[in-house]
């Protein structure tokens, strides 16, 4: 019995002409209902005997359509419409373009080496990651200038601003977190007192645990009652 053998060859490219993957912006212009029109618009493919590109014009396969490159010469070449998908339209030119020098100059008009067919580019294939990473990056930027504003505006005001983290502040700004009570700050803020991390207790000057719980350490009234220190004495340091 004779097996079938599957054939595994990849279908062979029966382009004549080789295709650029390019995102050059365009000016198109055609005839429609009657009256001349010009649109904006983007190419998204081009060889010498055709493109693809996007445009928001009503033509229909069969119809004519001028295309300006908006690059430096402003070349124009003209076509016919040959399929359409809602916005995207293939168009076969009317004329080759002279010569491959000519479509390089479009692909890229700096000069630098010609593009390989079909090759995407790393741009084109994370179009969404970067998109993703800009609304992040906006909204970092404006959540931290919210913050900033409103930090500044508290400074101007005297009011004391409570300390908190990075992720802290994004959790308060998403409203997933309450933020914590600004601390009053009374008595005499550069007074000298003895903090106790180990109690969040500080002690006044003249106290008998003043500078001898273990661990502890010397700061201004000020900043002690910003970290949430309670006094020992239930009085705060004149």
């Amino acid at each position: 019995m004779t097996r079938a053998i599957a054939n595994t060859a990849e279908p062979a490219n029966t382009r004549r002409w080789p295709r650029y993957l390019v995102n050059l912006p365009v000016s198109i212009r055609a005839h429609a209902h009657d009256e001349k029109i010009a649109v904006p618009g983007l190419a998204s493919e081009l060889s010498q005997s055709g493109m693809a590109l996007y445009g928001g014009i009503d033509l229909q396969p069969g119809d004519l359509m001028e295309v300006e490159f908006q690059t430096c010469g402003k070349r124009r070449v003209a076509g016919v419409v040959r399929n359409r998908s809602g916005f995207c339209f293939g168009l076969e030119f009317l004329d080759l373009m002279a010569n491959s020098e000519t479509l390089v100059n479009l692909v890229q008009p700096d000069g630098n080496a010609a593009p390989t067919p079909h090759e995407k580019t790393w741009l084109s294939t994370h179009r969404g990651d970067i998109s993703i990473a800009i609304a992040v990056l906006l909204f970092l930027l404006t959540f931290l200038g919210t913050g900033w504003r409103s930090a500044y505006r508290a400074v101007q005001a005297g009011t004391p601003i409570p300390s908190l983290t990075f992720s802290e502040r994004i959790l308060v700004g998403l409203g997933l977190a309450e933020p914590p009570p600004a601390p009053v700050v009374a008595g005499n803020p550069n007074a000298q007192v003895w903090v106790d991390v180990h109690t969040a207790l500080y002690y006044c000057p003249g106290s008998e645990l003043y500078g001898k719980t273990p661990g502890g350490k010397f700061t201004t009234q000020h900043d002690a009652q910003l970290d949430q220190f309670e006094p020992a004495a239930r009085q705060n340091c004149q």
